[in-house]
């Protein structure tokens, strides 16, 4: 009996999409849950590679739209909750079958811990996602970890994917926080950008989003006052982490300074360079 499923979008994700199947085969090839790989707009080997792995379902998409990737995998998702995964980022069998069970015994939206792999990362950009790892507004909220999941009556609260660019900022806005669960399983692996330029792009796109999400009248987006205070909070635990705030807040500024003055256009920033072999 299948108990939920993973819908995975996917553009142009042959360098690893390969990586993200092998972990959750397990579920897949024993028929605990439905893998559903969308590829949209692909000029590249992401349909077929998906294709070689046992039990997994493979949709494409002509054009490159991951709201139409989600609404297409939605299309074909059974019962059961639903586990929304970034092709990038490396979810164990272990993991989704624990989150599945969650949701089915009464947790309404949730996603596993998760941690960033820095290791081939500049120094600014190891430092910045450092702070990062340690603000509990962000690590408790569905955005931001390249996953969320949502049971029945969480999928209720929503028709189907808008076309905005951060489909998890529109997610995290359904929910007040006491109805995120993080749920303690096999934490997911999110490599970051190797350099300054990569991280301020994703986060450029981030911060124009949320304007996106809130001006739709979708609800509300992950504020700074709470990010602020957890900063606050961690200098009075760890002053010697002044260094790593400051490049912390720098970024942030520099990000929503260029979201300001290019708003005009839905266009999708991708950090490729987590993505890069060697």
């Amino acid at each position: 009996m299948t108990l939920g499923t993973i819908i995975i979008a996917a553009h142009n994700e042959e360098r690893v999409i390969g990586r993200t199947l092998e972990a959750v085969g397990s579920a897949a090839r024993e028929g605990d849950l439905a893998v559903i790989v969308v590829p949209n707009g692909c000029s590249d080997r992401t349909a077929e590679i998906a294709r070689s792995f046992p039990g997994v379902v493979v949709a494409e998409l002509d054009a490159p739209s991951k709201a139409a990737a989600l609404r297409r995998g939605d299309g074909l998702a059974g019962p059961g909750p639903r586990i929304y995964l970034d092709a990038d980022v490396v979810m164990t069998s272990r993991a989704a079958r624990d989150v599945v069970d969650a949701l089915r015994r009464g947790a309404i939206a949730g996603r596993p811990p998760h941690t960033f792999d820095t290791s081939r990362a500049s120094r600014l950009v190891r430092s910045w996602y450092r702070v990062r790892e340690d603000l509990p507004s962000i690590s408790t909220a569905l955005w931001g970890a390249g996953c969320y999941a949502l049971s029945e009556a969480g999928r209720a609260r929503f028709d189907e994917f808008p076309d905005v660019v951060s489909d998890d900022l529109f997610i995290d806005s359904l929910f007040a926080r006491a109805e995120v669960s993080i749920i303690a399983t096999d934490p997911l692996i999110v490599t970051t950008p190797r350099r300054t330029a990569d991280l301020l792009r994703i986060l450029r796109r981030t911060y124009r989003t949320q304007s996106e999400v809130t001006a739709g009248g979708e609800g509300r987006y992950p504020g700074q006052r709470a990010q602020l205070r957890d900063l606050a909070a961690m200098l009075a635990r760890k002053p010697r982490r002044l260094a790593d705030a400051v490049v912390y807040v720098s970024l942030i500024a520099l990000a929503r300074a260029r979201a300001r003055l290019g708003r005009r256009g839905v266009r999708w920033e991708r950090d490729d360079s987590s993505r890069e072999s060697g």
